[in-house]
């Protein structure tokens, strides 16, 4: 009897595609690359940039297993994942499997289901030499780059530090925009209005729009003081009312960027999060129905917006069935992919409508469900009817009555707009119907074609990720106005009558992931396949810091790096031309131009300008002579650079090797606050300093003892009364916990932050920082026992009756880590 063999990526997705196929078949997970270049360079450029591939360490076992099972079949079906890599994959393993005997043919799920794998085995076709020539392309492009580049910065800089083909470019958007928000000065303006009342009663709130024939601009306190005196002694009257009807076309489903522009908005995912979720939820989540996994979504790294004709059908049977025939466009929506989109994939769309997120909602984790729902509510909504909007805008007449009007008159303008049909928003609920149409972006979209462009409705009016207050003045300017008439007289409602706030222009928002990646798409760097990977390398540098909320932010280091790269005129530094090597990548995948053709068109640009970055000098800053003196030897310190940031070094290193921090704004010395904390080494005191990680202490003994250890948080270990520290994971992108500086010899461990406070009901020694980002909570760890819980703003109760304390240890420790969870 013939056998099959079939290799895939993922065990998971092993396993799903099993339960589909029958005895004749036998299905292995290859777990990624099993080959790749060595750690050194491992391109001959002479050689037309061939490569020296090597298996991959951790998967010679794998690479083993899938021997012994090829040598026992007939045909080998290669079906790794639908793109670049996938195939490079399928190259290497067909290269290691390869025997005369085997039938050797690559094959492609672009979902994971009974019809998506049935599809795949009946389609086979051979291995693509030109998909694999642009994977290798990309792969020999960031060897070079990386290898030769890398090499550049630690000359210039410091050693360690690295560089990429595509990451560099895109810390440079990220530098660029920090540097727009230093250089930005804030220029003051007036917003104006005023709260009116007609023959209705319901008051409208209008805002200052014109002064006489000209724009209303009001720059000064004097001038909105002057204006507010007019309008509140003035005469109001409506001089024009207009109504259109205005239509919101449905969202195209998601491609890759969208689903991870909108994950971070609305799920605040981080990319990498997004994609390995999603990769779950392709692969195969296990619903207890036919024996075992399903994979709920089509393929996840794709920039088209097509979605298959039964799909398209299925959703509209979905739509007539629950909403009705009026939510159901004559003919299906049909979305156009950007220029250079790849349109071998679908969207990204549930693979089965029978799979709602309420009937899978038991089988997922918290996070699959969110995402899940992300793409079903993104893809049913696709191809619904337009939401229909009443837009009504007023036009009030102001006529000031003061002896000396500064204006001979004044116009204020009231808009309202009412959701006259949900359409496509009816998908998200009545809870952001209105929301979503109030608040969302609308364009003035085209009324015949469906946008390319659309987001899922926004958080509540006022809500902007930040917990920023709405304007008092736009609370009225997208809800319902009252009725009026042409020429109806206004008369002004007090308090509060005439509203003057005063603003300022704001600089341009850092980059989120999400903002970062919507830039990198619009400027056609970087592929589906690559958004995550190369957000994760820009932040896994130290060129970067993540802050709170998630925006991302320049570091000192990150900004003379790419200084220093943009120095060297490096051509990879252009985002243009980046963009045009991705282009280059999709000609040598289409066939269209040969790989070496493109890597030496590159490379001799490359070398030149390479070799002439290192003649010149050095990137890091000189150092400069500050107005302090060296505490030791009396010198004049020099503010100087390390890649940890400035710091305060005596001129006579290092014969004297005396240093000190640079104070927070950068003025001066900071001085280390010495503590009663003795060192363990040398039993001298300890002193209080700040590094790239935050406090820590060190020796006041220091260079002579250079002992450090975290700073204690002033709470003793439940079980052996040492201190609680804030320990750092070694690993990037590591959870930062709480633990015992006993450590190893004591494992007590928590998630949460401690708090030197006891609890007043149950006489905890401590409490802990728990409850979520946006309702953050004050809580005891005893959570089962006790249960007391206070907003991190409140204080604690007075007098409030004590229960009594835990007996042992042991059940406050076990307590412990669910806390606030």
């Amino acid at each position: 009897m013939s056998k099959t063999l079939v290799v895939v990526e993922s065990p998971a997705k092993a396993k799903t595609i099993k339960k589909y196929l029958g005895s004749g078949f036998e299905v292995l997970a290859s777990k990624g690359h099993v080959k790749d270049l060595p750690k050194k360079m491992g391109v001959d450029v002479e050689r037309g940039f061939e490569e020296t591939y090597e298996v991959i360490e951790t998967k010679a076992k794998v690479l083993a297993e899938l021997k012994a099972y090829s040598k026992k079949a007939d045909r080998l079906l290669l079906a790794t994942d639908p793109d670049r890599e996938g195939e490079a994959i399928a190259w290497h393993i067909a290269d290691e499997l390869k025997r005369p005997k085997l039938e050797v043919q690559r094959v492609e799920f672009h979902e994971i289901t009974k019809k998506g794998v049935d599809f795949g085995l009946s389609h086979p076709r051979d291995l693509d030499q030109n998909l694999y020539g642009a994977q290798r392309a990309r792969r020999v492009l960031d060897r070079i780059v990386g290898y030769d580049v890398s090499a550049l910065v630690w000359s210039k800089l410091a050693f360690g530090l690295s560089a990429g083909r595509v990451q560099s470019v895109a810390l440079r958007l990220i530098v660029e925009r920090e540097r727009e928000i230093e250089a930005f000065v804030p220029d003051e303006y007036w917003n104006i209005g005023a709260v009116l009342r007609g023959k209705s009663r319901q008051p409208v709130t209008a805002r200052l729009s014109r002064l006489d024939a000209d724009k209303a601009t009001v720059t000064s306190e004097a001038q909105a003081s002057a204006i507010r005196t007019d309008l509140d002694s003035a005469s109001y009257r409506v001089t024009q009312i207009t109504r259109r009807e205005q239509k919101r076309n449905a969202p195209a489903p998601y491609t890759t960027s969208k689903l991870q522009q909108d994950a971070t908005s609305y799920l605040r995912f981080t990319t990498k999060r997004t994609m390995n979720i999603a990769q779950k939820l392709y692969e195969g989540v296990d619903l207890k129905k036919d024996g075992g996994p399903v994979g709920l979504i089509t393929y996840m790294r794709t920039d088209s917006v097509r979605s298959s004709a039964d799909s398209i059908e299925e959703a509209r049977a979905h739509i007539e069935a629950r909403f009705g025939q009026e939510h159901l466009p004559a003919k299906p929506n049909a979305f156009k992919s950007k220029k250079n989109a790849q349109d071998a994939h679908e969207a990204i769309r549930p693979t089965s409508l029978e799979f709602t997120p309420e009937v899978v909602q038991k089988h997922l984790t918290d996070e699959q469900f969110k995402l899940y729902k992300l793409i079903w509510d993104r893809f049913v909504a696709s191809q619904m009817a337009p939401a229909v909007y009443d837009q009504t805008g007023v036009d009030i007449e102001a006529m000031p009555t003061t002896a000396r009007p500064r204006h001979a008159r004044y116009q204020l303008r009231a808009s309202g707009k009412v959701l006259k049909f949900s359409g496509w928003l009816a998908q998200y609920g009545k809870d952001h119907a209105f929301d979503g149409a109030g608040n969302a972006t609308l364009a003035g979209e085209d009324e015949t074609n469906p946008a390319e462009e659309g987001s899922i409705p926004p958080p509540a009016p006022g809500d902007n990720g930040e917990g920023a207050r709405p304007s008092a003045l736009s609370l009225d300017e997208d809800g319902t106005l009252p009725e009026l008439f042409d020429g109806e007289t206004l008369t002004l409602v007090k308090p509060p009558g005439v509203v003057a706030e005063q603003k300022f222009t704001q600089p341009p928002p850092r980059f989120n992931e999400g903002s970062l990646v919507r830039e990198l798409e619009k400027r056609g760097i970087g592929r589906p396949s690559t958004y995550a990977d190369i957000i994760s390398k820009v932040q896994a540098r130290d060129y970067v810091e993540k802050l709170p909320g998630g925006q991302m932010k320049a570091s000192e280091l990150g900004k003379i790096v790419v200084d220093g790269l943009i120095s060297t005129h490096l051509d990879f530094m252009d985002p243009d031309f980046t963009a045009k090597m991705e282009e280059g990548l999709d000609e040598v995948e289409a066939g269209k131009l040969e790989r070496v053709q493109l890597l030496s068109r590159f490379y001799k640009r490359f070398r030149e300008v390479l070799d002439g970055a290192k003649k010149g000098k050095r990137w890091a800053p000189e150092p400069e002579p500050t107005e302090f003196k060296c505490e030791q030897c009396g010198s004049v310190m020099l503010k100087r650079w390390s890649k940890n940031g400035f710091f305060l070094g005596c001129e006579k290193y290092p014969t004297c090797k005396f240093t000190s921090d640079l104070a927070a704004d950068g003025s001066g010395m900071a001085r280390p606050e010495l503590t009663d904390i003795e060192c363990d080494k040398c039993k001298r005191f300890m002193v209080k300093k700040t590094g790239r990680f935050g406090e820590f202490l060190a020796c006041s003994g220091y260079p002579e003892c250079k002992n450090s250890r975290p700073v204690p948080l002033g709470v003793p270990c439940p079980k052996c009364s040492g201190d609680l520290v804030e320990v750092r994971a070694k690993k990037r992108g590591g959870r930062t916990f709480y633990g015992c500086v006993n450590y190893p010899s004591c494992d007590f461990k928590l998630w949460q932050r401690p708090l030197p406070e006891p609890c007043p009901l149950c006489n905890s020694p401590f409490l802990l920082y728990g409850g979520t980002k946006k309702t953050p909570k004050i809580v005891c760890p005893r959570v089962k026992e006790c249960g007391y819980s206070r907003g991190v703003d409140e204080s604690p109760p007075e007098g409030e009756k004590k229960k009594p304390a835990p007996a042992k240890t042991e059940r406050l420790d076990s307590a412990l880590p669910a806390a606030g969870a």
